[in-house]
């Protein structure tokens, strides 16, 4: 697809989120992200037509294969496709902004570039009832986008009470803040971008 193309999917989206991410994650290191779950923020259609890296063309990276606690990862298209439709699992395309080109990339540029820290993003494509990781937490800030089908979310705020309960649909958007223990499941065939906004500065110039 035409750089341009690609360029302007990135400013929609990186518009989009900006707007709704600044006031509840300010820019800058010690900042604190606060939890969020909004609905409709893109057009279901058009960000569910967004082209993706595993779309018409084997993945040009390792892809991790998660299935509950386990995972490995594969770099051969055919054991790939294979393990994928062997039984429900969830593929992992990791920093996709660095090894694949697209608007993802130009996105990872722009926020870090807004929230004046690294960010990494990571693609996650799953079958439905997928077996899941189990309730955990992330050390950065999720800004997620759903971008096709479903995904349900338990989401524990406070670690003592009961779990706040998330279906993102695609145009959705999560924020999840780092440390909040959650446990994803797929009802349905989900995929998912995850911007992963670090504890690590960008280099500033002397």
């Amino acid at each position: 697809m035409h750089i341009a193309s690609q360029r302007e999917m990135a400013h929609t989206i990186y518009t989009r989120l900006s707007s709704a991410v600044v006031p509840r994650r300010p820019p800058g290191s010690g900042s604190v992200m606060q939890l969020a779950h909004l609905p409709h923020a893109f057009n279901e259609h058009w960000i569910a037509s967004l082209p993706l890296p595993t779309d018409d063309k084997p993945p040009s990276q390792t892809v991790a294969l998660v299935d509950g606690h386990a995972f490995h990862r594969e770099v051969n298209e055919e054991a790939v496709s294979a393990a994928y439709s062997e039984r429900p699992r969830t593929q992992v395309f990791e920093s996709i902004h660095a090894r694949s080109d697209g608007w993802y990339s130009l996105l990872a540029l722009r926020l870090a570039g807004l929230l004046r820290n690294r960010v990494v993003c990571t693609l996650y494509e799953s079958r439905a009832r997928d077996r899941n990781l189990g309730p955990h937490d992330d050390q950065w800030d999720g800004v997620i986008v759903q971008l096709r089908g479903s995904k349900s979310w338990r989401l524990w705020p406070d670690p003592h009470d009961q779990p706040r309960e998330v279906q993102t649909r695609a145009g959705d958007v999560l924020l999840l803040p780092k440390g909040i223990t959650h446990e994803v499941t797929t009802p349905d065939y989900s995929v998912h971008l995850v911007c992963a906004v670090t504890d690590a500065p960008l280099a500033t110039s002397a």
